[in-house]
C-alpha cells in the first residue's frame, strides 16, 4: 500500500508544526504502508528516515504544488492516497486526500484563486483531527486519532546537539505574526527584570523577516540582554531544546498536530500559554493559562513557573500524566485502517 506524503514543509517550514506532524508519520511503524516522500526541491540536509523520495526541482508556487504537481506525483507513483499535513487539497485530483493539518486556518497558498481551489479540495478529503479537540469547521469527512508526538520527544536521553544553549532558559517555538512577537516582549518586560538575567527568552522558529523583526524590536523594549533569536537551529535540535529548557511559552491557537504543545508535554516540561479553546483542549492542567489580552498577567505566570518550584513541578507531573494518556500503537492502527479504506 503506497501512500504518497507533502513534503512541502519539510523543504519551506523546516521547524513548523506540519513538517514535525510530517515527520512523525515518517517515523511510526505503519505495516503494510510504503511511504513515497514527494519535495517540492532537493532537500539540504538528509531526512531522519529513508523513503522513496520523488522530487520536483524549483518551485516556490504552493498553490501549483498542491492543485497539480501533487496529484500528478500520485498517479506516477500508483499511490492509493495522498497525507498532507497543511490545510488544502486539490479540488480535481483523481487520488484520494488526507489532511492531518498541522497549520491554523488562514494560511493563503500564493493567490486567493489557488487558495479557493485548496479549501474547496477540502470537501473531497478526509479530515484526520486530533480526538482531544473540538471539532473542525472545515469540510470533508471526519476521522478522530488519538493525539500523538514524535518518539524524540519522549526520549529520556535526546540526541546530543551542537547548540550552545543558557543553562537555564524559556523556550518559545515560533511565532504566528508581528503582533504575536509584540505580545510576548511586552509581557517579558514584565518579567525580564526580576528572572531575564538567568532565564532569558530563547526564540527558535522563525524565518528571515519575522527573526530581522523581533531582532528590531528587542532594543526598543529593553529586553536585548535577555532574549536570545537561534536562526542556526536544525530539527535534530529540537529534542534537545525542549528538554532544556525550563518551560515553553506559546502564544495564541496552536496547529491541531505537531504543535509545541504537545511537544512540551511530552518533554514533561511546564507551559504558560493563552487560555483560548484549543489550547485548553490539548494541554489540561499541565499549564499556567492568562487571558489573551492581559500581557501583565502572561509576564507574572513565566516569573511564577520559573522561580516557584512547586508550581512548576505541578505543572510538570500533570504533562507527565497526560501524556501518559496518548498511545501511539491505538493512533497507528486507526491510521492504517484509513489507509486501507482507501486502497480498496
Amino acid at each position: 500500500m503506497r501512500i504518497l506524503f507533502d513534503g512541502w514543509p519539510l523543504i519551506y517550514s523546516p521547524l513548523g508544526s506540519a513538517a514535525w506532524h510530517l515527520r512523525t508519520l515518517l517515523a511510526l511503524a505503519t505495516e503494510g504502508v510504503e511511504p513515497v516522500l514527494a519535495l517540492p526541491t532537493e532537500p539540504p540536509v538528509a531526512f531522519e528516515r529513508p523513503a522513496m523520495q520523488t522530487t520536483y526541482q524549483h518551485t516556490h508556487d504552493r498553490g501549483e504544488w498542491e492543485q497539480r504537481i501533487l496529484p500528478r506525483l500520485a498517479g506516477e507513483e500508483e499511490a492509493q492516497a495522498i497525507h498532507t499535513s497543511g490545510l488544502a487539497a486539490s479540488l480535481f485530483g483523481k487520488v484520494p486526500t488526507l489532511v492531518s493539518p498541522g497549520e491554523v486556518e488562514g494560511r493563503s497558498a500564493g493567490s486567493r484563486l489557488k487558495a479557493a481551489l485548496g479549501h474547496g479540495g477540502l470537501v473531497r478529503a478526509q479530515i484526520l483531527w486530533p480526538s482531544d479537540l473540538p471539532a473542525p469547521r472545515l469540510p470533508g469527512a471526519l476521522h478522530r486519532l488519538p493525539p500523538v508526538v514524535h518518539p524524540e520527544f519522549l526520549m529520556t536521553t535526546p540526541v546530543s546537539s551542537q547548540l550552545t544553549l543558557p543553562d537555564e532558559f524559556v523556550l518559545v517555538h515560533g511565532l504566528r505574526d508581528e503582533a504575536s512577537a509584540l505580545a510576548l516582549l511586552e509581557s517579558w518586560t514584565w518579567a525580564a527584570a526580576s528572572i531575564g538575567e538567568f532565564y532569558p527568552v530563547v526564540i527558535i522558529g522563525l524565518d528571515e523577516q519575522a527573526t530581522r523583526f523581533v531582532q528590531e524590536q528587542l532594543p526598543k523594549f529593553h529586553v536585548a540582554e535577555s532574549v536570545r533569536v537561534l536562526d542556526e537551529v536544525q530539527p535534530q535540535d529540537l529534542a534537545v531544546l525542549y528538554k532544556g529548557c525550563s518551560a515553553l511559552v506559546h502564544l495564541g491557537q496552536p496547529a491541531p498536530w505537531g504543535n509545541p504543545l504537545r511537544a512540551a508535554l511530552a518533554s514533561g516540561k511546564a507551559v504558560v500559554a493563552h487560555r483560548e479553546e484549543h489550547t485548553e483542549a490539548i494541554v489540561g492542567a499541565a499549564a499556567y493559562l492568562t487571558p489573551t489580552d492581559d500581557l501583565r498577567a502572561f509576564g507574572a505566570a513565566m516569573i511564577t513557573v520559573v522561580v516557584d518550584e512547586k508550581a512548576r513541578e505541578k505543572l510538570e507531573d500533570a504533562a507527565r500524566q497526560r501524556v501518559a494518556q496518548w498511545k501511539v500503537e491505538a493512533f497507528t492502527a486507526k491510521l492504517v485502517e484509513i489507509y486501507r479504506g482507501n486502497g480498496r
